[in-house]
């Protein structure tokens, strides 16, 4: 390891208080200790941590309230530090720590909010692509439809909740109360960014959801219809209701174009 690379090193794990021996290359000045230098250092770095933390969750920090969310960011700090140049990333294990902690997990609620504001801002970050448009199906065979394979937008993010996720961060975002967190069943969202490059989200029916479900895996058309036709239990509804599924998705930018096997 290079003179340069190990300093760079050094420095990141004494600002993640891993290693305090950085220290010895701090210049001594009057007044404070290269400690006490390298601790300024420390907390200005957690303070930006945090930071991110606060604006890429705000919603959950209002359900969670000021004392728990500082909790919650001490507990990730100390169990996630930054591995990455990005600190867009750096609360992707949000959710996960939210499962998995003794303070936390008991409220299912709360790795749900934090799963639906982390695909939020993958959708908002997602690559740019040409979404599909209504020419390309009116090109298509009809003989070809069985095989066609639609593919999803890099934006397109799909999530089950089992409590009530999405409509409290609804709610917290209007400024009004969070509803009860048990829903009473299972409930299916999509997100993604629109052509108008707004990051939306909208609910799905158990049948939409397969559909996308399925588009998702690489299932071709066909497939797609049989897996909608097993959730309504008639052949001609499911493939209207992958249709009606194809269309909102064009209105909204779901899809990319030039579906393969088109052409």
């Amino acid at each position: 390891m290079s003179t340069l690379k190990k300093l760079q090193h050094d420095f990141v794990a004494m600002l993640q208080e891993q290693n305090t021996t950085f220290t010895e290359h701090i210049a001594k000045q009057n007044g404070l200790s290269t400690a006490q230098r390298g601790e300024i250092y420390q907390n200005a770095y957690q303070i930006r941590l945090k930071k991110v933390l606060e604006q890429d969750h705000e919603m959950l920090g209002l359900y969670l309230g000021d004392e728990l969310f500082d909790h919650m960011v001490e507990e990730y700090l100390s169990q996630y530090p930054s591995r990455s140049a990005s600190l867009r990333e750096f609360g992707d294990r949000i959710p996960q720590l939210l499962k998995s902690s003794p303070r936390f997990k008991e409220h299912g609620i709360l790795a749900e909010i934090a799963l639906f504001e982390r695909l939020l801002l993958h959708a908002f970050d997602a690559a740019d692509s040409p979404t599909l448009q209504l020419a390309h199906l009116q090109s298509i065979e009809q003989s070809a439809w069985p095989n066609i394979v639609f593919q999803l937008h890099d934006s397109v993010q799909l999530l089950s909740c089992e409590y009530s996720a999405v409509e409290s961060w609804q709610a917290l975002k209007n400024g009004g109360s969070p509803p009860s967190p048990n829903q009473g069943g299972l409930r299916h969202w999509i997100v993604a960014r629109a052509p108008d490059k707004r990051t939306g989200f909208y609910p799905l029916s158990q049948c939409h959801f397969q559909c996308l479900t399925s588009i998702e895996k690489g299932l071709p058309f066909g497939f797609v219809c049989e897996a909608a036709a097993n959730v309504v239990g008639d052949q001609q509804q499911g493939t209207l209701q992958v249709m009606q599924l194809l269309q909102q998705g064009i209105e909204l930018g779901w899809f990319i174009a030039s579906p393969q096997g088109s052409q």
